[in-house]
């Protein structure tokens, strides 16, 4: 069996609470099922909560007995040989009973990639919630992993069963799935934001108006996508993103917002930093990038930090997964610093400067 070990912890003032549900949007229909039905997520919420010692933290994997076989056949492994994997913990706590903080907190969402998970980042999600934001992430059903909905059902992936899996599809993939998704954030967007009475989200510590995205691969194209076609977004954090599926206006067109990418040194398919690079130049807010080598794509998850085991079949290539979650994390709360609680962007700049062995890129246009 893969010996497996636990998140490290956030280093941030405050301890981290978290809640999952199923939501579902009465104004969309499930387009991945043939029935008459509505679009449903479920999503979960990390918040703050006043420092505490000594907490009973949650599992990693919610419902292990079916999701470990799910992600056991993504993986292409037998599921003994991941069965440990589900005595992983987070530093994260169920749902307390009073939230106790007043202070309003800036909110982020987070998009998986294909056959990803809501929490497949949750060392990052930790430590930013730690330093005093609030995150929502949900499993986009049928793009997930597999989604499993509180009354038991479960929503299995098909997104790729929408076309063949050929050289076109890895180049191209079909925009209306891009257009569910950013519905998707617009949906927890529009929730937040709504007038609510639900206990739990009314109480949330949360400032509504300052919200940012951030995604992993296809996530970070749904984000791109959402912060184009949304205005309340304000800034988009990119983990490794891919491109390809972006719309073509959005590339050609650029974004006004402060965009980072975080990822590999050059993908396989050379043609998905051209089209970033694309997007980037023809932007107006401030742009960072930052390339690191000796990287794969689901380097940028929490993968590589739970078991060696990863690195040995291939699945992740960082040989130092601890410094490349600390740069992670230093990196990704210096920009939602900066552009979510008006730190001086010195603060970033001086941080992603001082990073070596890695390319590092800043262009802020001048003011018209």
């Amino acid at each position: 069996m893969a010996p497996f070990s636990d998140l490290p912890e956030p280093t941030g003032p405050y301890s981290v609470a978290t809640h999952s549900s199923t939501w579902t949007d009465s104004s969309r229909d499930e387009t991945f099922t043939a029935e008459n039905d509505y679009r449903r997520l479920v999503v979960q919420t990390w918040f703050p909560i006043v420092k505490q010692e000594d907490l009973s933290t949650l599992p990693y994997i919610d419902d292990p007995e079916l999701r470990l076989p799910a992600l056991a056949k993504q993986l292409r492994l037998p599921l003994s040989l991941i069965s440990h994997f589900g005595e992983v913990k987070t530093h994260s706590i169920a749902l307390p009973g009073n939230l106790e903080l007043d202070q309003k907190f800036p909110v982020i969402l987070f998009s998986h990639g294909l056959s990803g998970m809501r929490f497949q980042n949750t060392a990052l999600i930790e430590e930013l919630v730690s330093y005093g934001y609030v995150v929502f992430a949900a499993d986009h059903s049928y793009g997930a992993n597999i989604t499993i909905f509180d009354d038991g059902e479960t929503a299995q992936y098909r997104a790729g069963k929408r076309r063949a899996l050929n050289a076109d599809f890895i180049n191209t993939i079909d925009l209306s799935q891009i257009d569910i998704l950013v519905r998707d954030l617009s949906f927890i967007i529009d929730v937040i934001k709504a007038d609510s009475t639900d206990s739990f989200l009314s109480e949330l510590p949360m400032d509504r108006n300052r919200i940012g995205v951030m995604g992993h691969s296809l996530g970070g194209a749904v984000a791109i996508s959402t912060m184009a076609a949304d205005s309340r977004v304000g800034v988009a954090m990119i983990l490794d993103g891919w491109y390809a599926p972006v719309p073509d206006r959005v590339i050609t067109g650029g974004l006004d917002n402060p965009i980072y990418h975080l990822g590999q040194k050059q993908w396989s398919d050379p043609g998905n930093y051209i089209r970033m690079d694309q997007m980037l130049s023809h932007s107006r807010g401030p742009i960072y990038k930052m390339l690191i080598p000796g990287t794969h794509h689901t380097d940028f998850t929490d993968m590589p930090l739970f078991t060696p085991f990863s690195l040995l079949i291939g699945y992740t290539k960082i040989l130092d997964p601890v410094w490349l979650n600390d740069l992670m994390r230093t990196n990704t709360r210096a920009f939602f610093d900066v552009y979510l609680k008006d730190h001086p962007d010195a603060e970033l700049k001086d941080i992603l400067l001082s990073q070596t062995d890695v390319t590092s890129y800043i262009f802020t246009p001048p003011s018209p």
